[in-house]
């Protein structure tokens, strides 16, 4: 049947103008990409036997690509599935593979006291634990997700690789009580922490953080940032205390109630796996 003339003229006109596609790729990954490469010199620096340039490496790439990113996105409008998937491995490659590589290099080339088939031995097993503990939690947090506002399940894989690095590079470790033996403790019980439920503070909570937090994290950004430019051979001694700190100190940083939740979260998500 015809359609009359006066309702064609009634008819909203069709554009022919070409829809712009939807790009995946943005802005906010650039700075992504500065946390990736900073993964991929510091593991390059490490074949070059240069350890601590390959810490100062993956610290450049997290200040000024993976703390950037996210606010960015938020910033410009642009957060999508890409920019989260990519976000996530290249966290991956710079905190934990990286780092790994670093602590691999540190007891492979150190003094102690081993036989080279033994020292190399320790030095894969503790490079080897920070990449395997870090991919281990983040299959075990797809697969049985345990999803509370402010609080991640686990020491996070970024803090252990940190903690591992600044620890094995700072100036001060090898004066320390046991030296970079004590290493060989710290970073297995890193480990571990980050294969438990304990609850770490995160920023993604529903309420800002208490104004103490809000200003132990500015002085962590602002004292190890002016430490690298101004004293950098001791960048990681101060580092590792900020990380250290987060690591036994970050629960109070949660509230009573907050933990609570987290609790009952945590028993509900177990419960589930056994039925």
């Amino acid at each position: 049947m015809s359609v009359p003339a006066s309702n064609l003229s009634d008819a909203p006109a069709l554009s022919t103008k070409p829809r712009r596609p939807v790009r995946m790729f943005g802005i906010k990954d650039i700075f992504t990409t500065i946390n990736a490469m900073g993964g991929v010199i510091a593991i390059c620096l490490c074949i070059d036997h240069r350890p601590f340039w390959a810490g100062v490496s993956m610290l450049l790439g997290y200040f000024f690509g993976d703390a950037l990113d996210g606010w960015v996105a938020r910033k410009l409008g642009t957060s999508n599935d890409f920019g989260a998937e990519y976000d996530t491995i290249a966290d991956h490659l710079s905190h934990c593979i990286a780092p790994g590589a670093i602590v691999f290099t540190v007891y492979r080339d150190a003094d102690l006291g081993l036989v080279p088939w033994a020292q190399w031995g320790l030095a894969c097993a503790l490079g080897g634990a920070i990449m395997v503990t870090a991919s281990i939690r983040h299959a075990r947090n797809i697969v049985r997700p345990i999803s509370v506002k402010g609080v991640w399940v686990g020491l996070p894989r970024t803090v252990l690789g940190f903690l591992a690095v600044a620890y094995v590079d700072s100036q001060l470790a090898p004066h320390a009580i046991g030296g970079l033996w004590l290493g060989v403790v710290i970073i297995p019980l890193a480990c571990v922490a980050a294969l438990t439920y304990w609850p770490f503070a995160n920023h993604h909570g529903l309420r800002s953080h208490f104004g103490f937090v809000r200003v132990l994290i500015a002085l962590t950004f602002t004292t190890t940032l002016a430490v690298l430019v101004l004293y950098p051979a001791f960048v990681f001694d101060v580092f590792f205390f900020w990380m250290f700190g987060y690591s036994v100190g970050s629960w109070i940083a949660l509230t009573p109630e907050e933990r609570a939740l987290y609790r009952a979260a945590v028993k509900t998500a177990l419960a589930e796996a056994k039925s």
